[in-house]
């Protein structure tokens, strides 16, 4: 009776969800570990399951009858019609499962099995004819090699050439089993609709590298019962399985992949194969699926409905059942286990490296880290293959891991890297390019290493041309002094020394109180905040700071705390000139076709700037910076004393950075946020209309930030930390910001598709559901 509960309750929990067999496995393993089920409890359940799906449709139909007009009566009738007749889920592979989840043996026996398998290490025919032992393992994990360039598409040359290296050293090298690769990149190992989806990356199997035409002999006797030709690339070409028994008549199998084909003029379905039996051969690529010559061997405790299309990679995270169904097939080998079983990094032990070299305050994403070991273009990958959709990196500017620049950086380190002491092209060349995409005011550029740098450099600009040494900010304050940094964002610079708590706040005061005075839709928004700006200046100035000059970033904040209307830079601008101050734009985020419709923020609020500053997009991550600015200012900073950034315009910085103009421009990069921005704003605002937590949607392009606020119109920062937390665990990095950290912050690489934003929006209306 109890059991039939469990079906019951079990029937309705799985009814529409994306991942039933998940969730019926998580169900079932928390009851177990209440109140324990016995084996044959558990093989009830599903068919249990489905019987209480069919008396509810037959007594709704019936009830229907009765009450036609009764909604209530037929609720649920679809749904169970199409978990019955749609649901492609297969029976035994259910159940076997749900028997690991409770700690019983993936299949009757198993366990008897492993154990004859394990007293008999060292009795199995070699299965090249020669000993093991002594041959090398070698890696193709997603840690230790490079391939594929392109984790989503394998091609079939790169495939041919994988482990190259290895076999120029060794004519004979095994591969792990357990160990995570990206080389799986065909439709079938995605298992589910979006590339960032969960995809099958861990290998279940021994891996033999050794000469086309090698031949295989049985491991002990056993008998054909699959043999078959799959031609498709990447697939396994030839490919056999066979039947073995325990003493005690208990079953298991093991599988060959990658074989000549030519064997199937020599089995067939039932021929018995004898211990020592050279029964195929190792297929060259044209037959192998593609690959180089070696064998996939895999052991298989149980068919459980899959027969011959047992997989040979599983996801990362359904281990827990696979390496109970194929467990490491070394015992077979007559080798240890240890010697072929790949070990990931472990991620907790690396976090606790880190918290004991690194200090406190460097900050690290998710309660739970994430481990990034590769990248392409907006994803990356972790430690054990999985992938995530990078909608949170801007600095990656046209993707990880371009190709072309990845070449570029090998070509010049095999040159020289060295500085602007020397003279080199590569240079000036960056520098044409640069001012080429600048009004003809702007003739001089300053190459540094990071946009902090830039800044700083910035600072002494305006502080050299003004001859004043006040700064005003709307982000985070204003003040005036002599000496320190530049506090333009909060976690980069240090406030500096000899600013008093009251002059440090009243601008932020300023700009609450705009918040609250100025709607929205006010057509003199503009002009209002620059009068409430201009009256903060009046204040620096009758403090005896002199200013010289005011930073902003160019676009309305995403994040902050204010949002600046267009059209108010020009008027600050204005004003700022006419104090005697330099106007300088940040650019480190808004710049370079991020914005879509401008490769500037400040074209877009039709201001134009003294001073601009650049960061390390301009190097998609590589350590460079730019502030490019006038000849008047770059004369008056000009006095005598050299300036000089180490390797701010290293000759690898130089080719790396114009590169990357390059790529934004001939990829149409710039357009494609443009048309991607526009799909996930237009998005964003639909779901804003859904869910009444999604305060406001702001930004442009590919800059854009989510407002989340409670039911009372405050911000909601613990709804920003759960979505953003959520969203990871759906494969979706994203950040978040603000005074009260309530701002979900997108801002991926320029690469991102239509795909990738319908992803987002998808997955983030699942889960604005869920609260």
């Amino acid at each position: 009776p109890r059991v039939c509960d469990l079906a019951i309750a079990a029937a309705y929990i799985v009814l529409d969800n994306p991942r039933p067999v998940e969730m019926l496995t998580a169900f079932v393993s928390g009851y177990h570990k209440v109140n324990s089920l016995t084996s044959l409890e558990i093989e009830l359940i599903w068919p249990l399951m489905r019987m209480r799906l069919a008396v509810s449709l037959v007594n709704s139909t019936m009830m229907a009858s009765e009450k036609p007009d009764d909604r209530y009566v037929t609720v649920s009738q679809e749904p169970a019609w199409r978990f019955l007749e749609e649901a492609q889920i297969n029976e035994a592979l259910t159940t076997a499962k749900l028997r690991v989840a409770c700690d019983f043996p993936v299949v009757d026996r198993a366990d008897h099995v492993v154990a004859w398998i394990e007293q008999h290490r060292g009795y199995f025919a070699p299965l090249i004819g020669c000993d093991l032992s002594d041959v090398p393992v070698c890696s193709l994990s997603v840690e230790e090699i490079a391939y594929p360039c392109n984790p989503f598409r394998l091609p079939r040359d790169e495939a041919a050439e994988l482990g190259a290296e290895y076999s120029k050293s060794h004519p004979i090298w095994l591969g792990y089993y357990n160990e995570p690769r990206l080389i799986y990149t065909a439709p079938s190992f995605r298992l589910g609709p979006w590339k960032a989806s969960d995809r099958r990356t861990v290998h279940l199997a021994v891996d033999v590298f050794a000469p086309e035409g090698t031949f295989l002999y049985a491991p002990l006797d056993g008998i054909v019962v699959s043999a078959e030709f799959r031609p498709d690339s990447l697939d396994y070409g030839g490919v056999i399985m066979l039947k073995h028994e325990t003493p005690e008549g208990d079953p298991f199998y093991t599988l060959y992949g990658h074989l000549d084909p030519a064997f199937l003029d020599m089995l067939k379905l039932g021929d018995k194969v004898s211990r020592g039996e050279a029964f195929c051969t190792l297929g060259e690529q044209e037959v192998n699926g593609g690959w180089p010559p070696h064998v996939h061997f895999q052991l298989i405790l149980g068919s459980v409905g899959l027969g011959s299309d047992m997989p040979g990679v599983a996801a990362p995270d359904d281990l827990f059942f696979w390496h109970k169904l194929c467990p490491n097939p070394a015992a077979l080998l007559n080798m240890p286990d240890v010697q072929v079983s790949y070990k990931p990094s472990d991620k907790s032990k690396l976090y606790l490296k880190r918290k004991a070299h690194f200090g406190g305050n460097l900050s690290i994403s998710y309660e739970d880290p994430v481990m990034v070991v590769r990248g392409w273009r907006h994803h990356v990958f972790d430690e054990w293959g999985r992938p995530y959709l990078d909608a949170y990196n801007n600095v990656p500017h046209v993707g990880h891991a371009h190709p072309r620049l990845a070449e570029i950086a090998k070509d010049q380190m095999h040159r020289v890297n060295t500085n602007t002491r020397y003279l080199h092209t590569a240079q000036t060349e960056f520098a044409n390019i640069l001012l080429a995409k600048f009004p003809k005011e702007f003739e001089v550029c300053y190459f540094v290493n990071s946009g902090s740098e830039a800044n700083e450099l910035a600072l002494r600009l305006a502080r050299a041309h003004s001859k004043n040494m006040g700064i005003i900010t709307p982000d985070h304050g204003y003040f005036g002094n002599t000496t320190g940094a530049l506090q333009i964002s909060a976690y980069k610079f240090n406030k500096p020394n000899g600013i008093g708590q009251s002059d440090w706040v009243e601008l932020v005061d300023v700009a609450d109180d705009f918040r609250g005075a100025y709607g929205r839709d006010d057509p003199d928004r503009a002009a209002k905040f620059a009068d409430l700006v201009h009256g903060a200046f009046d204040r620096l100035t009758s403090r005896g700071h002199g200013l010289c000059g005011f930073i902003a970033e160019t676009f309305p904040s995403v994040g902050g705390q204010i949002i600046p209307p267009k059209g108010y830079l020009p008027k600050i601008y204005k004003k700022i000139r006419a104090c005697g101050g330099v106007c300088i734009a940040d650019e480190v985020q808004t710049g370079l076709g991020r914005l879509g419709s401008h490769y500037f923020g400040f074209e877009y609020q039709e201001a134009q700037p003294d001073i601009v500053v650049l960061g390390k997009p301009i190097g998609n991550g590589h350590p460079i910076g730019a502030v490019v600015t006038t000849r008047a200012i770059a004369e008056s900073f000009d006095n005598g004393i050299e300036y000089f950034s180490t390797f701010g315009g290293s000759t690898l910085s130089c080719r790396i950075g114009k590169a990357v103009l390059d790529i934004v421009e001939e990829e149409g990069l710039q357009q494609n946020a443009n048309k991607t921005g526009i799909r996930l704003i237009k998005g964003l605002r639909d779901l804003q209309k859904t869910y009444p937590a999604i305060g406001d949607v702001r930004g442009m392009g590919l800059f854009i930030g989510v407002d989340l606020i409670n039911p009372d119109g405050s911000e909601a920062t613990d709804l920003c930390f759960y979505l953003k937390t959520r969203m990871r665990d759906h494969r979706i990095l994203m950040g978040s910001e603000g005074p009260r950290d309530n701002i979900l912050k997108i801002r991926p690489p320029l690469t991102i598709e239509p795909e990738d934003v319908d992803m987002i929006l998808s997955v983030m209306a699942d889960i604005l559901a869920e609260v």
